[in-house]
């Protein structure tokens, strides 16, 4: 195989990885946005809220004053739903981490090398 033939391999495996984080991210936000909302994970949306950084807070805190000075209830709704499907994005950032590090755990060095790889051959 060629050096260009090897770092595309390379690349198309990594577009490969890429593509299925992408997808089992997505898939862990539908499946788990139901089960944090029945209170079934090991957080609530209150928890996920009070974790906002600067920029955030900012946003909700103007969503707040227009909810109590005019009654406009749909910017802070709107803001909340987005707050939540970041915070929720995060979380599945991580359990994609947690998911990867127990795949590799149960594979050898050489299979982890093949699973990440799969589509570049």
């Amino acid at each position: 195989m060629t050096h260009e033939n090897t770092l595309l391999a390379e690349l198309e495996g990594r577009e490969a990885l890429d593509t299925d984080r992408a997808e089992w991210i997505a898939q862990w936000v539908e499946d788990n946005r139901p089960a944090l909302l029945r209170g079934e994970l090991d957080t609530t949306p209150a928890v996920l809220l009070a974790e906002v950084n600067k920029e955030q807070d900012l946003r909700l805190n103007q969503a707040l004053f227009l909810l109590m000075t005019e009654g406009e209830q749909a910017p802070l709704m709107q803001l909340v739903s987005e707050l939540i499907d970041a915070a929720l994005l995060d979380l599945a950032a991580d359990a994609w981490s947690n998911h990867c590090a127990q795949l590799e755990d149960g594979m050898s060095e050489e299979a982890w090398e093949r699973y990440q790889q799969r589509s570049a051959a």
